[in-house]
């Protein structure tokens, strides 16, 4: 008995040198840096836990899936030397109640003073680029019976009758199934900038009663005042983010650029128009765009649309015989139809350029941070409080920078987004 135990707690230093996960948890931990939150907190028992230690915990809990507290603590007791690692006493384990008090006590700016320090480490290093930044929100459901598909008494329509335990959850809605229904569900949302690498640089989590184009605004002002990103920033978000507003932020005070789909429940369009938002033709036919232009002294935006057949030669050969309708201007140049819009900053953006769709398609970047976040449908939490939620997913948005950052370390810069590849290579 002695020699096992010798050679499991005695040899940790061997037991990395062997051990490629624990080596990339030996580089994650040196490259966090906690000065920022108190290593003791009284109230957190009378053993006194290191709290340095339980946030390293929890990084490893998001990083490995972990589901819940319980769960990380049984994973930790069954790997001595990662629990090691974190800061742990040899031997000595906090239960499930310090950290659960940890999350519900502990002050949420420190959490983004720490992600932001690591962040800013990753822009210094030039792995993190300030020049396009994208927007999305993803649902964190609620710890409430009424989010268990398989409970025939849950409440998916009252509004006012609030699940116990949890007095901040708010209903909404996930996105839709291939069948067309919406499932709708108690509990919050994380809304989060990301650089063009995929980096979280700011992020917040609130009820679901917030839409999404007011928090970005709050969050791109924090973006601005902790980052100061130059003019010209691209700003990257689908239809949600389609308000007025919103454009006048970025567009007009901060003289950037939005690309953001309009949203067709949001458009008043008195002409008919096609499927791309553009007029018809007298023979049917959606025209194509050719430009716009702001009058300002007019206050009005003016957009030029011409024949589709004379635009596009693919499309022409599909109809030989030249203009279904007979069109007199047809020998010619093609007709040509000008639409004008009062001007706004969300008229503004030039969706109908080439250059749009190509732009709005580094957006996926977001959709493939949010699947390393958690699930596709929804990230889950099993807390109760706001305060503790927002904790608990303000440490897994972190634990994605400081993967980058142990990348880096690594001398693996292609890997910053990796979560397992790091196993690999260290």
């Amino acid at each position: 008995m002695y020699c096992v135990q010798r050679s499991v707690f005695v040899l940790t230093d061997t037991a990395i040198r062997e051990s490629r996960s624990l080596r990339v948890y030996l580089e994650l931990f040196r490259a966090l840096d906690l000065s920022a939150i108190p290593d003791r907190m009284k109230e957190l028992g009378r053993k006194g836990y290191s709290v340095h230690a339980m946030i390293r915990a929890l990084i490893v809990k998001h990083r490995e899936r972990i589901e819940s507290i319980p769960q990380l603590v049984q994973y930790l007791d069954g790997n001595p030397i990662l629990a090691e690692l974190c800061g742990f006493t040899p031997g000595v384990l906090p239960g499930e109640t310090p950290f659960y008090r940890l999350l519900g006590r502990l002050r949420h700016a420190l959490l983004e003073k720490t992600l932001q320090a690591l962040n800013r480490t990753l822009i210094e290093a030039g792995a993190v680029t300030l020049d396009t930044f994208l927007m999305d929100s993803k649902p964190v459901l609620a710890a409430t019976a009424d989010n268990n598909i398989k409970n025939p008494d849950r409440n998916l329509t009252d509004k006012k009758k609030k699940p116990a335990r949890n007095p901040r959850a708010t209903l909404g809605y996930l996105a839709k199934a291939p069948d067309g229904r919406t499932t709708f569900f108690w509990g919050y949302r994380t809304h989060v900038i990301t650089s063009a690498e995929g980096i979280p640089l700011v992020e917040v989590t609130l009820p679901n009663d917030r839409s999404d184009a007011q928090v970005a605004r709050t969050l791109i002002n924090r973006l601005k005042r902790v980052y100061h990103f130059k003019r010209g920033a691209v700003f990257i978000g689908d239809a949600a983010y389609d308000v007025n507003a919103l454009y006048e932020l970025i567009v007009d005070r901060l003289k950037c650029r939005a690309f953001i789909p309009k949203n067709p429940r949001a458009a008043k369009t008195p002409h008919a128009t096609g499927a791309h938002d553009r007029p018809l033709c007298a023979a049917g036919l959606e025209m194509a765009a050719d430009g716009q232009w702001a009058d300002r002294r007019r206050k009005t935006i003016k957009r030029k649309f011409i024949c589709p057949l004379k635009a596009s030669a693919t499309r022409a050969r599909l109809y030989p015989g030249g203009c279904p309708a007979g069109c007199p201007k047809f020998a010619g140049y093609g007709c040509t139809k000008y639409l004008q819009t009062p001007f706004s900053a969300r008229e503004s953006v030039s969706r109908d350029s080439k250059h749009f769709p190509q732009t709005y398609a580094r957006r996926i970047a977001i959709e493939q941070y949010f699947s390393r976040l958690g699930s596709l449908e929804a990230y889950q939490t099993s807390h109760y409080r706001l305060t503790a939620i927002q904790n608990q997913v303000t440490i897994a948005h972190l634990t994605q920078s400081l993967v980058a950052l142990a990348a880096l370390s690594l001398g693996h810069r292609d890997l910053i987004r990796c979560y397992r590849s790091l196993n690999r290579v260290a």
